[in-house]
């Protein structure tokens, strides 16, 4: 028997190998939809290459083939899509995730053997078109909103909706991603327990950060979870899947203070043996000292922030809405509560100087910070630093391989892309070099793995 619908994190190699929770939670809104058999495909966690990937589909034999899409990804997406055809001419594949939501129709132009694509939040859209492919029902593809499919010599596109109710998709499907089965190669490369399970509390941000990525899938409205529901999910991947650390992994966790406490408040009352974190950082300027010091007494042991720069021209027009010196105030208060902070530093942003490269690093020495993660600046497709590089001709259509942390895709103008990355190597090895930061570095080791992992890393920024 053939399976219903696969999805798939496409082969290649990253950093963190974590569940995939956004597949998780299209697995089980396409159970809810009636789907009889679903299952996810984690190429990257079960190390598969292309032969691998391909002995694999005709295993699995799916109907519907959806590769989760990441601009990095382009290539593995193209390679892969193609075997689907290939092994299986009659199967249908989608595209779907950040890179189509930002491309739109023309992603059914990236990936010529994609059938249908998908942009933002496809739990309601997906089963809809699952239940018309599989089952034959009559569903107008007008009505099933977020897909882009191709009419004759065009390709069209629905309006997207974003889920009001986030409680009403239920949790993701754990059953398919056991936190057990992944490794210690967590986002954020450290951790203090194990297993970990990322979590979603929110989506949105109504920030506009310019060279944010986060606005083109999850839009601009912030919308919450309740903290029951929340709180539930966390009870069930603590009581079932033995899992001992969460990583939130939400935009904006802590846009309200009065949630955080509450959260932190029902937290206290289960009297778990946890540890959780925010791999994806917290907003500065809404942390205070009382949200700090529930979150420290409840397991959270170290975060990281997004600072971005030591410039504060820079930051003004990154549109960040923060100062050096609301940062510093900040920094300094989380450390002084007991969290370790650390902080993520864009580089190579448009407009930037030699000089503004300097400040950074030098303010990021200044601070009482563990770590440094020092990325350079990537055109991501559909945001608005992308859009004016585009508009002044100083960019086309990037490289789509090219657009991950550790690599150069673009240099700021009177800045060589070698120059760049020779100060992206620079600053973390001056930055972690120094004798406390490095000790106490090493001291949170946790395996051979956990080691072989992070110096994996490493390599990847100093000398991709």
């Amino acid at each position: 028997m053939r399976l219903d619908f696969l999805l798939v994190v496409p082969t290649g190699k990253s950093h963190y190998i974590v569940p995939p929770v956004g597949l998780g939670y299209l697995a089980t809104a396409l159970r809810g939809g009636g789907l009889k058999s679903v299952a996810i495909l984690d190429s990257i966690k079960e190390d598969l290459d292309d032969s691998k990937f391909a002995d694999r589909i005709k295993s699995l034999a799916p109907r519907i083939v959806g590769f989760q899409v990441f601009s990095s990804d382009f290539s593995s997406v193209k390679k892969g899509s193609r075997l689907v055809k290939e092994i299986f001419p009659d199967s249908v594949v989608v595209v779907g995730g950040p890179h189509v939501s930002a491309r739109g129709i023309e992603s059914l132009e990236d990936f010529p053997d994609a059938d249908y694509g998908f942009q933002g939040e496809a739990e309601i859209g997906l089963p809809l078109f699952a239940r018309r492919v599989l089952k034959s029902e009559e569903i107008p593809f007008e009505k099933i909103p977020g897909l882009i499919y191709r009419d004759k010599s065009e390709i069209r596109a629905t309006d997207r909706v974003f889920v009001e109710d986030l409680d009403s998709l239920g949790f993701p499907a754990w059953d398919l991603m056991p936190p057990s089965s992944y490794p210690d190669a967590p986002q954020g490369a450290f951790y203090e327990k194990f297993p970990i399970a990322p979590i979603a509390s929110s989506r949105g941000c109504p920030y506009t950060c310019a060279f944010c990525g986060s606005p083109v899938n999850m839009g601009n409205r912030l919308r919450f979870r309740s903290l029951q529901n929340v709180l539930s999910e966390m009870e069930l991947l603590y009581v079932k899947y033995g899992v001992r650390e969460f990583h939130f992994i939400d935009d904006m966790f802590n846009a309200s203070k009065k949630r955080v406490v509450e959260f932190c408040q029902k937290l206290a009352e289960k009297n778990w043996d946890i540890s959780y974190t925010f791999p994806n950082g917290l907003r500065l300027n809404t942390l205070d000292k009382e949200s700090l010091t529930w979150m420290k007494k409840t397991g959270a042991y170290a975060f990281t922030v997004g600072i971005e720069s030591g410039s504060q021209r820079i930051l003004d027009t990154m549109n960040k809405k923060l100062t050096l010196e609301l940062i510093r105030e900040k920094v300094n208060l989380i450390a002084e509560v007991g969290i370790e902070p650390s902080g993520f530093f864009l580089i190579g942003f448009p407009g930037e100087t030699k000089v503004d490269m300097e400040k950074t690093l030098a303010f990021a020495k200044s601070l009482p910070l563990k770590r440094a993660h020092f990325s350079n600046f990537l055109p991501l497709p559909g945001t608005e630093a992308t859009a004016r590089l585009i508009k002044s001709g100083e960019i086309s259509e990037p490289n789509w391989e090219d657009l991950a942390y550790s690599r150069t895709p673009y240099s700021p103008q009177g800045i060589t892309k070698n120059e760049l990355k020779a100060f992206q190597r620079r600053a973390f090895l001056e930055f972690h070099l120094r004798p406390k930061i490095l000790f106490k570095m090493l001291g949170e080791i946790k395996s051979f793995h956990h080691l072989k992992s992070i110096l994996l890393r490493a390599n990847d920024y100093l000398f991709s």
